[in-house]
């Protein structure tokens, strides 16, 4: 009607703008699955009035196009989303024969998320199509590529970041973990057999300082006390290690320098 009255550009784009913002109000509508050809329509629709306007040309029949109908743009445009097929249809196939030679059912399912998950966050923005699963469904939607990596980009420092600050967690309490197992890896009779002191008691407690003073009364007390808790300790290691510390403390070890060279991984 707009177009109607005297060619009325400004009420036409109103009307369009209109148009638009109640389409993606209806695909905002929670449990909701959008009708295809509904969207279409519109699209079309659009897409003609944008042609009258001379804002788009080519011979598509909605959308901004390849621009005139150039079949080798046309052609290119396509490879990329049939290369992703292609590479997508090869990784659910190979996933699926490596876990029928193991014959793990759950892993081949796992499997098949993963990458799933792989083609809507990593693949499919690279040509720029934006996949989200809702509860309806799943939408999508075609975007710049560019802005897509852009993205991903900042998505993946983020992600890379919170993957950083958790390693280096581990890493403090792993390495504290080490710590006190050496400590309590020393028997308790061998804590103060050191050459600060010169004689000991049956149970390690120094009673001789090396110059030959005595040591105090409360002095021995202290370290008797010292003893005792080192003897708990050493017990608890003994029965969680089954006798045998140093393979635990190997295996502690092992962690730490694996964190640290994932750390040093990410940090490249």
């Amino acid at each position: 009607e707009s177009l109607l009255d005297n060619f009325n550009t400004k009420d036409a784009m109103s009307a369009l703008l209109k148009v638009i913002n109640e389409a993606n109000t209806y695909l905002r509508l929670p449990q909701v699955r959008p009708s295809v050809l509904l969207l279409r329509a519109i699209a079309t629709y659009v897409t003609q009035i944008l042609k009258i306007f001379g804002v788009i040309d080519g011979e598509d029949e909605f959308g901004f196009g390849s621009g005139g109908g150039d079949a080798n743009a046309t052609s290119g445009g396509g490879e990329q989303y049939i290369e992703t097929l292609v590479s997508f249809r090869e990784s659910i196939r190979n996933a699926a024969l490596e876990a029928a030679k193991g014959g793990d059912s759950k892993a081949a399912i796992q499997s098949v998320l993963q990458i799933c998950d792989a083609l809507r966050d990593e693949v499919l923005p690279k040509v720029g199509v934006r996949l989200e699963d809702r509860p309806t469904g799943t939408m999508w939607n075609l975007e710049d590529p560019e802005v897509m990596a852009k993205e991903l980009a900042e998505k993946a420092a983020k992600e890379k970041e919170a993957q950083i600050s958790k390693l280096e967690k581990q890493l403090i309490a792993r390495e504290k973990e080490c710590e006190k197992m050496k400590n309590s890896m020393v028997k308790p009779e061998d804590m103060f057999r050191t050459n600060e002191f010169k004689e000991w008691d049956e149970s390690g407690v120094p009673t001789t300082l090396a110059n030959g003073d005595p040591v105090s009364g409360g002095q021995m007390k202290k370290k008797k006390k010292v003893i005792d808790k080192q003897s708990k300790a050493f017990k608890d290691l003994m029965e969680k290690s089954g006798n045998n510390p140093q393979e635990l403390l190997s295996a502690a070890q092992k962690e730490v320098d694996g964190i640290k060279e994932k750390l040093s991984s990410l940090s490249l």
